[in-house]
Order: structure tokens, then C-alpha cells, then sequence
């Protein structure tokens, strides 16, 4: 353990704080994609002993339910402000990346290479400034793939440390520690599922003679890792179990069978690659057409990379499995590189169908492989071209981590706002329906009704997938952006279309009770937010216009029941507490309407609705409450 409080270990801090600097203009960055439903709009993420209750049952189902309990945890703390949730993924991040170094050199020195410190410092710092890596770390809900690359390390590390220490109670310790590990992993993401393979690949391909001799036996070894296959068949099968019959996820997914996934995977995975050799290009949705025939020229062209790729590392570790020097050493390494690469993103690259086709957050722990391999590549090219190796080497890796800063700090700019990450995604994908959409959502966020309404329309016009269920999704949200635009009897038409595309679609029906209610039709609001009720009880936009119903009845006491419900929904949404604010207040009841404007003021919202509620709280003469810290 000395050698970790080296200076040359030390150096690990720089990275990590060019990491800082490069992911702190993501840290206020807005809520993404993903982010919504499995956050924002989360009831068990909104009531943390829900969160822990659910943990078990989730698991038994193949859920993150670790992941969850984080983000509950994160709301208890701080509610809904994003600041927490991107400071929490980023102090993960950097947790990996030490993980990353101890990892890096216990496999180098396993294989005998005596620069183990410095490359590990090397790929570790690489692994921190990455661009690739923005996807995981900016975008909260894949604190899942960053949580789950931790554990997936730390139970490497501690398989290693057991088979070492045999059966000594440390030894025994360690697996234990490790099983553990390896169960959390499981339940922050199903990727952790591949660390078997992995952990007998690493043990077979990698170590040089002293350090076969430092690990188990063969049959231990089985031994040791049974259990962990054991647990891992359980919850694979969970896994799939709970995907059956989904339009996401399994073998349900329209359109993709397994073969025309896995052809389409030959081209993701060449794509994966090309963006770790140069991060040029990105995009935080990818837009694909799946491929359907070997004869296709992309699909041949990324076969014959890939096998080329698979051959070279299985001919460079054939001829130095038992190589003793530093060559030997940095091929075992290397080889071992890239069947790390296939293997960690087997989950999501093989046979099994997923919607989205690419996603460069999934990269993330396979990119290790390549870093590796590169790495010990390059060490084993300076080696024999400069007689100054230390020198050389020190110079390249700060070129690389300083190029890798620069290009990290650009790429988090995306990740800042939704308009700006919208805005590239449209830019590099211009004629694909969901990018449109979101793009529209940003503006009609940011109040830009008219060019929000251009953009939806402009999303209707391009197709994508072309569903019932998509086409009416977005003609549930031009018609918001229309209400925000006073465009009434278009929204009311908009939603007439979404409707008759899914007549079951409880959110269409609410909002058309709303441009019911803006247009005083009070009966025919009411009518609708009832149907919207039955269709979904937990649809608060109904609740909401039935309270603004019974309000533009006179009859405020009768609003604040619905009022009451509809911010026991989203606790979280300013404007329904203002709404219930003035309905108790027109009611008489002052203290309740006091109650709901201090609310107001303590949320993470726009400061035009906090500061409304607090011009209105003074009027209405409430006390100011005594501040206490968050």
C-alpha cells in the first residue's frame, strides 16, 4: 500500500482536477431525456422509504434499484435542484477513476510490466478526461453506468486480492466484500452481469509466470466464482423476465429481431471505437437505420474491422502468453484490452434488442480496453525509438490529458441546457422526428412559443418511427405550446387528432379539458377532466382544472380539494401551490394560503414564481418565516 502515496501516484491528482474543471459547467446543467420519468416525474424517488422498500422486489425483477435509492436520497437532500444529482455523479466519477489506476496496475503487474504505476496513471487519467465519458457523468440517470463500473472494479479487485491471500480469513474476507459488491452492481445495472467472464478472462490471459504463481489454482478458482455465476444466472433471468413483452427491450422490440441487432451492433461497436480514437462527432442521441444483410457495405466494412481486431489480439497473445520481458508483458495486456472491450459491452451490443441502437454513455467501462491497450502500445513504441523513456512518456501523457481537457470542457457545453444539447443532436441528425421534438420542448420552455410551434410541426413532417402513439405524442405537445401561445381553438383541434390516435391517452384528455377551460367552456372542462381521471386517477393536470372549474364557479372551497391533490402529485411544481394558494385564500382559510406561498418560495424554480408568491404572501400580510439553511 506504499506505493500509492508515491509522488508518481500522487500525479493521479491532476486528472481528477482537470476533470473538475472540465464537468463544473455541467454541474447547474438542466434535467435530460431520461431524467423526466425516472426522476422528476418518480414517485419512489420523491419518498425515500418508498425507495427502500422497493429495493428487493426491484432487484428480483432485474430494476436498478441502487441507482434509485441514490436519487431518492439525492432529493432528500436537495430536492429537485440538478446541482446535487450532477455532484453526486461527478464524485462517482472521480471514485471510478481511482478505481481505474488500482485496477490498471494490478493487471500490469500481474502481467510483469515494470512501469505499472506510470501506465496506470496514464490510462486513469485518460479514463477521467475522455470525452466519450460527458454521456455517463453529465447525464444524471446514467449515474447507473458510473455507479455500476465502480462496483463492477471494486469486486475485481477484491476477486484478486482473495485469490492472493487464499484461504486466510483476509482472503476470506475479500471474497465476501467482493460478492457484495458484485450484488450492488447488479442491482445499479445489469452491465456487472459480464464480471465472471471477465475475471476468468483476466486471470487466463493476462499474468506472466510469477504471477500465476500468485493466484489461485484452476479448480479454486471455479470454486471462488460459482456462486457469483450462480447469482448472475438469477438475476440475467430476472433481467429478461421483466423486459418480456416490452416495445423497448428484449425480444419484443418491433422491428429488430436478434440477427438484424446484432449486424447493426458491428457497426455500433466500430462507431464506439472510432469516437474513442477521436471524439469528433458526438451526439447525445444517434440516429440509425438498423441493418437487415451481411451483403450491406457498412455491415461488411464493420465485420471485417472487427475480425480483424479480434484475430490481431488473439495472434498477439498467442505469441506472448508466455513471453517474461516487457513485450510479452504489454501484449497479454493489450489482447486482454480488447476482449475487455467485447465483452463489457455484451449486454448491450450482442443479440438482445434495444430500441436505441447507440448510446455512448454504455461505453463507458468497456472504454477501458482500448485506453489500455493504447497505452501500453504507445510505452512499448517509446521504449524502443527514445532512450529518454520516463521523459517521453511524462510529455505524451500530458499532451494527451490536456488535448482530452480542452476537448471534455467544449463537449459539457451540451450538456448545460436542453436547448444546447437539442440544438447539436438536431444539427448533426436534421431530419429525425424525436430530436425535433425535444427541440421544440427547449423552446417552449424557454417561453419561444412560435419557433416551438415550427418545431413540432417540423417533427410531425419528418416521421421517425411513425407510431400511433408517437405522432400523437407530439400533438398532445403542440398543443401546450399553442395554449402558451393563446392559440386556443388550435390546441383544442391539435388534441381532437391526438385523441382520436389514442382515445385511452389520459394526458391528452386533460389538456384538452384545459383549452376547455381557457375557453370557458366550463362543462365540457369538467367533462374531460373527469374522463382524464378514470383513464389515470395520478393525472394532476386534470385535478388541476377541475380546481380552476370550481374556482371560475365561485366556489373556491370545492377547488381546493382537487388543488390539494394535484400538488400532492408534483410537490415540486410552483405553480400548482399558487394556484392552491389562491384558492385558500379566496376561501378564507389564510394560513393555509400562507403555508402554500412560503412553500413556493423555497423551491428550486423560476424566481418569477418565487418571487410572486412572496410579493402575494406580503400582501395577504403572512409572517416571514425564520430562514434556516438547506
Amino acid at each position: 500500500m506504499t506505493e500509492d502515496l508515491t509522488p508518481k501516484a500522487r500525479w493521479l491528482a491532476l486528472p481528477l482536477v482537470l476533470a473538475v474543471a472540465a464537468y463544473a459547467r455541467a454541474l447547474g446543467g438542466e434535467f435530460q431525456l431520461d431524467d423526466f420519468g425516472s426522476i422528476v416525474e418518480s414517485p419512489a424517488v420523491k419518498d425515500l422509504g418508498r425507495a427502500l422498500r422497493g429495493f428487493w422486489p426491484a432487484l428480483a425483477r432485474g430494476g436498478r434499484p441502487l441507482t434509485d435509492l441514490t436519487f431518492a436520497l439525492n432529493y432528500a437532500v436537495g430536492g429537485l435542484d440538478p446541482w446535487g444529482f450532477h455532484a453526486t455523479n461527478l464524485a462517482l466519477h472521480l471514485s471510478v477513476v481511482g478505481l481505474v489506476f488500482l485496477f490498471t496496475r494490478a493487471v500490469l503487474r500481474l502481467a510483469g510490466t515494470g512501469a505499472a504505476t506510470g501506465l496506470a496513471l496514464a490510462v486513469a487519467g485518460i479514463f477521467a478526461l475522455h470525452p466519450m465519458q460527458t454521456q455517463a457523468v453529465s447525464y444524471v440517470v446514467q449515474r447507473a453506468e458510473v455507479l455500476a463500473s465502480g462496483l463492477y472494479l471494486a469486486a475485481l479487485l477484491l476477486l484478486l486480492a482473495a485469490e492472493r491471500r487464499g484461504r486466510t480469513g483476509t482472503g476470506v474476507a475479500a471474497w465476501v466484500a467482493g460478492l457484495a459488491a458484485f450484488a450492488l452492481g447488479l442491482a445499479a445495472k445489469a452491465i456487472v452481469v459480464t464480471l465472471p467472464a471477465a475475471y476468468l478472462l483476466l486471470t487466463a490471459m493476462v499474468p506472466g509466470v510469477a504471477g500465476r504463481k500468485a493466484l489461485a489454482t484452476w479448480p479454486r478458482r471455479v470454486a471462488m466464482i460459482a456462486p457469483w455465476m450462480a447469482l448472475d444466472l438469477l438475476f440475467a433471468a430476472a433481467a429478461m423476465g421483466g423486459v418480456a413483452g416490452q416495445s423497448d427491450a428484449g425480444f419484443s422490440v418491433p422491428g429488430l429481431s436478434p440477427w438484424t441487432y446484432f449486424l447493426t451492433q458491428w457497426r455500433v461497436l466500430v462507431t464506439y471505437l472510432r469516437l474513442l480514437a477521436v471524439p469528433a462527432g458526438q451526439s447525445a442521441y444517434w440516429v440509425l437505420a438498423p441493418s437487415r444483410s451481411l451483403a450491406e457495405p457498412a455491415v461488411l466494412a464493420s465485420g471485417f474491422i472487427l475480425a480483424t481486431l479480434v484475430a490481431g489480439a488473439g495472434a498477439l497473445w498467442w505469441t506472448s502468453r508466455d513471453g517474461a520481458g516487457e513485450g510479452g508483458a504489454a501484449g497479454r495486456v493489450a489482447a486482454f484490452g480488447v476482449a475487455w472491450f467485447f465483452v463489457v459491452l455484451a449486454p448491450t451490443s450482442s443479440v438482445v434488442p434495444i430500441a436505441d441502437l447507440l448510446f455512448e454513455h454504455r461505453v463507458y467501462l468497456a472504454s477501458w480496453g482500448p485506453f489500455v491497450a493504447v497505452a501500453v502500445g504507445a510505452d512499448s513504441a517509446v521504449a524502443t525509438l527514445c532512450s529518454r523513456r520516463g521523459l517521453a512518456g511524462l510529455l505524451l501523457t500530458g499532451a494527451v490529458w490536456g488535448g482530452l481537457a480542452v476537448a471534455l470542457h467544449r463537449r459539457n457545453a451540451v450538456w448545460e441546457t436542453r436547448l444546447a444539447l437539442w440544438s447539436d443532436v438536431v444539427e448533426k441528425a436534421p431530419r429525425a422526428q424525436r430530436p425535433r421534438l425535444n427541440l421544440a420542448l427547449a423552446r417552449w420552455e424557454r417561453g419561444e412559443n412560435d419557433e416551438a410551434i415550427r418545431q413540432f410541426h417540423l417533427a410531425l413532417d419528418y416521421g421517425g418511427r411513425g407510431s400511433a402513439a408517437d405522432e400523437a405524442f407530439i400533438l398532445n405537445n403542440l398543443a401546450v405550446a399553442l395554449l402558451s401561445a393563446e392559440r386556443n381553438d388550435e390546441a383544442v383541434a391539435s388534441l381532437g387528432r391526438a385523441i382520436a390516435l389514442e382515445p385511452k391517452n389520459a394526458t391528452a384528455h386533460a389538456n384538452l379539458a384545459l383549452a376547455l377551460l381557457r375557453r370557458n367552456d366550463l362543462a365540457l372542462a369538467e367533462e374531460e377532466a373527469e374522463r382524464a381521471l378514470a383513464l389515470r386517477p395520478e393525472e394532476a393536470g386534470a385535478w388541476m382544472v377541475l380546481g380552476g372549474v370550481r374556482m371560475a364557479r365561485g366556489d373556491a372551497a370545492g377547488a381546493v380539494e382537487p388543488l390539494e391533490r394535484a400538488v400532492r402529485l408534483g410537490p415540486d411544481d410552483g405553480a400548482r401551490w399558487l394556484d392552491l394558494a389562491g384558492a385558500n385564500e379566496k376561501a378564507g382559510r389564510r394560513a393555509e394560503a400562507c403555508g402554500a406561498w412560503r412553500r413556493v418560495e423555497r423551491l428550486p424554480i423560476a424566481a418569477e414564481l418565487r418571487n410572486a408568491a412572496a410579493v402575494r404572501a406580503s400582501a395577504a400580510g403572512c409572517a416571514t418565516p425564520s430562514r434556516s439553511p438547506r
